[in-house]
């Protein structure tokens, strides 16, 4: 207690300032470096609020100010509770939920004008700590719930250790808001209290950590997004070839261990080259585009479907025997047939042809998919528009 007493208030108000400038830094060389989103620029704005904020109340006790300490007081706390607002604007940007710009600018402007209106609040630091760490709490715990419920695939770990620092934060200053409630050694904003000196200690460590979690965060991201592009076909938006060995395998391992079936389907698009030859290509993407389109509207929840190349799609089918595959793929290719597709001067009835097979446990993932090319085959040889199991 005693090393902690002997640092300098002023000094730990200076570095929290740092911390702020380093999130504005981090934001903006991650904006330039390609990731331009809203919520990079709101925590980047967030950090220039809160470094301004602590470097104001910094500048009260070293350097003369061409306002009233009172008047600038209260603008830094209000800065620094803008920042804390900016932190929840940009998770919800972020998140791309709605943004609560109303609330945060009402409650700054409050925050601000009862500083600056009512002369207990000037004249009391625990009134201000009481008032003010109330406001921040808030922000904090709003912005940590979100993140924290959150349920991005690839990125809970990644958003819940962001969202920790935030609690940690606001349990900080819970702790802080109780300690106001009941002690008299709280005078001025700089008084040698070790609750001020954790203060500032732990706004400095927060900005520094906040920083790193959300650079790490923002950088999975990157790295989530670029593995699904991967992963998809960008002509269609379907799951494609490439990713389709890892989506098998879970499939197969996940029936074995549960004893359930499996079956997969694959389908054909009859005549797509002469659909081809006589429309264009642009017109055959476009028919692709319907076909993908459809798959989604009529497949199963459990179903996971993939452009398997060129014309060619294949649907995994968990929890499907032979004949109930069939019952699914007939909803398939009704879907397809049943209504014709406009590609310009014409309309298309579009038909394709079905291979459908179930999976024998004893047989590799290359010999199930084998069987369905020969049953799609047998269905291509047998006039069409059809299906085969």
């Amino acid at each position: 207690m005693l090393s902690l007493l002997m640092l300098d208030v002023r000094t730990l108000a200076f570095v929290s300032s740092l911390g702020g400038f380093l999130m504005l830094a981090t934001m903006l060389g991650i904006h330039y470096a390609g990731l331009r989103s809203k919520a990079v620029l709101a925590w980047g704005w967030a950090g220039l609020a809160m470094g301004l904020g602590y470097l104001l109340g910094h500048m009260l006790q070293t350097v003369p100010v061409p306002i009233p300490a009172w008047q600038a007081g209260a603008l830094a706390n209000a800065l620094i509770g803008l920042g804390y607002g900016l932190i929840l604007i940009g998770v919800q940007c972020y998140l791309n939920q709605k943004r609560w710009w109303l609330f945060v600018v009402v409650l700054t402007l409050a925050g601000l004008f009862s500083s600056v209106a009512f002369p207990e609040l000037r004249e009391s630091l625990r009134l201000r700590i009481i008032v003010l760490t109330g406001w921040y709490i808030l922000m904090l715990s709003c912005a940590g719930l979100l993140l924290w419920r959150a349920a991005v695939p690839g990125m809970i770990f990644y958003q819940r250790a962001a969202a920790l620092v935030l609690f940690s934060y606001a349990g900080f200053l819970i702790i802080r808001f109780t300690y106001a409630l009941f002690s008299a050694a709280l005078t001025t904003s700089f008084v040698q209290d070790p609750f001020q000196l954790v203060n500032f200690l732990l706004s400095m460590i927060f900005g520094f950590c906040f920083t790193m979690a959300l650079a790490v965060m923002l950088l999975r991201e990157k790295q989530v997004e670029l593995e699904r592009l991967a992963q998809r076909d960008p002509l269609t938006g379907m799951n494609n070839r490439l990713s389709l060995d890892h989506f098998a395998a879970q499939a197969m391992t996940r029936a074995r261990d549960a004893q359930l079936p499996l079956s997969i389907m694959l389908f054909d698009l009859d005549h797509f080259k002469q659909i081809n030859d006589r429309f264009g290509h642009q017109a055959g993407d476009a028919l692709l585009q319907t076909v993908a389109e459809r798959v989604e509207q009529v497949k199963r929840a459990t179903d996971t479907g993939f452009r398997y190349g060129g014309e060619e799609f294949l649907v995994l089918l968990p929890g499907a025997t032979a004949e109930q595959a069939v019952e699914v793929a007939e909803r398939y290719r009704s879907s397809l047939a049943d209504e014709p597709v406009d590609i310009g001067p014409d309309d298309v009835r579009l038909t394709a042809s079905f291979g459908v097979v179930e999976w024998d446990k004893a047989e590799s993932w290359d010999a199930l998919v084998n069987r369905a090319d020969q049953a799609l085959y047998k269905a291509k040889n047998s006039g069409r528009d059809r299906i085969v199991s």
